[in-house]
């Protein structure tokens, strides 16, 4: 089966992580997989980016909406003209010699959901949602805001405090409402089968504007089960030059200080533990601001970490993950937790509970409750044989439910059932 994955990036952030992976898992079970993306950041076989790829189709004319789509959404958030390449899509060789296309995220400037008729009427289309972006007129994530049940309109997201934890960045003018439509309106002619990688979201996707689509089931990321395994802690500290004695709690995100992960509750219960002397906070991700907080407790900063070999020693190297995230589908670094054997706490939140499973393979804390979250952290560092125990729990879940393959497979299901599908009404006789 030959399947083209369209999305922003190739291999950076968690979306891109997630449909890398999957890219991956296919080509293992001995099919032909392709990236076609927004912004190729590696040079490898079998990704490209869409610019390039649609150069010798583009015109003058698309050339002049450009330009002029992209000053209307930067003054007013008008994106009707923005993105004409996604039209162009279906007349790249990549895209006519695949049998069924996987979109991921398509919000990150590179990509007009308006062609996803287009798409469509020339190949079946599978679409995975990483976030609540599809169900909403701008939001990635729409924390306690319900307003996309029924038409997103004065969007709280968009102004005042809202602006600082809002996905994608804030726009000038608030045209949620009109963008909502815009989307119901798109997804009701346009043949769709969503995947979700949580039950979670896909509860969601049920009760919103994609409730009309083909299929809409859960299928949860896979990992490589080799690359994250557990190994000595000793070692891992060792091989990351951390100190030997003292509990480690580690904290990883793609931009540590992003409001969104939490980091500031999670500085906020290591100030309510009793005892911080013994501790060291492990991070990754880009640079965390302490403040007065870094004369209580030791920490060492790892910067970003690409090598996935990397990424398993510090949580090998941990006692704990803490990820006190406050909107998440399913979370790749939570996923890496359990396959490594480290226990996390975290908030009940999102996707992140079919993962963390409360005291089976770490502690979920009440929402934005500090004073829960330093409960569990100081709960699992005081018991090292619960610890052990989850340990163990965490990487036979991860070995019977969250195994590549297993991903792999179940999505060339999905992939089957459109092409026939497809087929069949190409050929109703």
């Amino acid at each position: 089966m030959k399947v083209l994955h369209i999305n922003t990036l190739d291999k950076v952030g968690g979306a891109a992580r997630a449909m890398y992976r999957l890219h991956q898992g296919l080509q293992r079970l001995g099919h032909h997989s392709q990236l076609l993306v927004g912004r190729q950041t590696t040079l490898e076989p079998g990704i490209d980016y869409i610019s390039r790829q649609i150069k010798p189709f583009r015109t003058l004319a698309d050339k002049l909406l450009d330009r002029i789509g992209m000053r209307l959404e930067r003054r007013f958030g008008l994106d009707i003209w923005s993105y004409r390449n996604s039209w162009r899509i279906p007349q790249t060789l990549t895209f006519r010699q695949a049998d069924v296309i996987n979109l991921h995220n398509l919000h990150g400037g590179y990509f007009n959901f308006r062609a996803l008729p287009k798409l469509a009427r020339h190949k079946p289309i599978v679409w995975t949602l990483h976030d609540m972006w599809a169900l909403t007129g701008h939001c990635a994530y729409s924390y306690d805001c319900e307003r996309w049940r029924t038409g997103c309109y004065d969007c709280p997201l968009l102004k005042d405090t809202g602006q600082q934890i809002v996905e994608p960045p804030p726009v000038p003018v608030d045209r949620t409402r009109s963008v909502w439509e815009a989307k119901r309106r798109v997804y009701q002619i346009t043949p769709l089968r969503v995947v979700t990688p949580s039950e979670w979201l896909r509860g969601l996707a049920q009760e919103s504007i994609l409730a009309s689509a083909a299929t809409i089931q859960c299928i949860p990321h896979g990992i490589d089960l080799d690359v994250f395994r557990p190994i000595e802690q000793e070692v891992a500290r060792k091989a990351l030059n951390l100190p030997m004695n003292g509990h480690m709690i580690f904290f990883s995100a793609h931009g540590v200080m992003h409001g969104r992960k939490g980091f500031s509750y999670l500085l906020q219960a290591l100030e309510k533990l009793p005892d911080t002397k013994s501790i060291w906070l492990l991070t990754s991700g880009g640079h965390a601001e302490l403040g007065q907080q870094a004369e209580r407790f030791s920490i060492c900063q790892l910067g970003h970490l690409s090598d996935e070999r990397l990424q398993r020693l510090a949580f090998c190297a941990a006692d704990l993950f803490v990820f006190p995230t406050l909107a998440d589908n399913q979370p790749l670094v939570v996923l890496e937790a359990l396959a490594c054997g480290t226990p996390i706490v975290s908030f009940d939140v999102g996707g992140v509970p079919e993962m963390v499973r409360h005291m089976e393979t770490g502690y979920l804390a009440r929402y934005r409750d500090a004073d829960d979250l330093a409960r569990g952290i100081q709960l699992l560092l005081n018991d090292d044989n619960l610890r052990t125990r989850m340990r163990h729990r965490c990487r036979q879940i991860a070995e019977s439910e969250y195994s590549l393959e297993l991903q792999a497979r179940r999505y060339l299901e999905v992939y089957k059932r459109a092409i026939e599908h497809a087929h069949a009404l190409s050929n109703p006789d």
